[in-house]
Formats: structure tokens, sequence, C-alpha cells
């Protein structure tokens, strides 16, 4: 049996993460970053190397959009903003994600009073 990797659900959830913090405000990669990592109190962290293929998909699809703003000396900020095909796979990711998570419950707590 393979070892066991935090990560193997957590990926799954980064196009959720994403789109719902760029759903409050357009926000840069970094600041995409630290907001998960601050808002999950560290459980959930996102390399940004894991991140930004995620971003550029989206970019593709037209899900989201970018504008790049000049930020001190020689730097550019590129702010990721949703845009309304991304506002709908949002909508689709969270009530798959209350679903999957609803039947993992049952699922997981319906096994534990038959043992006992």
């Amino acid at each position: 049996m393979a070892s066991y990797n935090p990560n193997y659900f957590r990926k799954g959830l980064l196009p959720l993460l994403l789109l719902h913090l760029l759903q409050e405000r357009d926000m840069y990669g970094y600041e995409l970053v630290k907001t998960i990592a601050a808002r999950t109190n560290g459980i959930i962290t996102v390399k940004e190397g894991a991140m930004y293929p995620v971003l550029y998909q989206m970019l593709e699809a037209g899900q989201v959009s970018e504008q790049r703003v000049p930020h001190k000396k020689r730097m550019t900020h590129v702010y990721y903003h949703l845009e309304e095909p991304g506002r709908q796979l949002l909508q689709e990711l969270r009530q798959e994600y209350f679903n999957v998570t609803g039947a993992m419950m049952n699922f997981l707590e319906s096994g534990e009073s038959d043992h006992e």
C-alpha cells in the first residue's frame, strides 16, 4: 500500500478554493497562496507551482481573466478576476463538494454503530 499523502484530497480542492477567493475580490498569485493558508490555519497550503497551472487552465477557459498592474520598480502583479463562467463553475464545484462531503460523512459514520 502506498504511504499516505495529505495532499491527496487537497489537490482537488484547489479550483474551488481559488474561485471562492476570487469571488470576493481580485487577487494576485502570492496573495491567493497566503490567504488560503491563513484561512485554513495552515492545514491547506498551496505551492505557487501547483496553483499557476490551475489558474492558466481557468484563463484559457474564460473562467478568470488577468490584469497586470505595475508594482514597485520593474515589478508587476498579475491580478486574477472571476468571470461569469467561473462563477458558474464555482457554484457547480460548491454543490459537488457539499454532496461528496455529506455522502462521505454518512459513509464514515454508518459503520461506527455496526461494531459496537
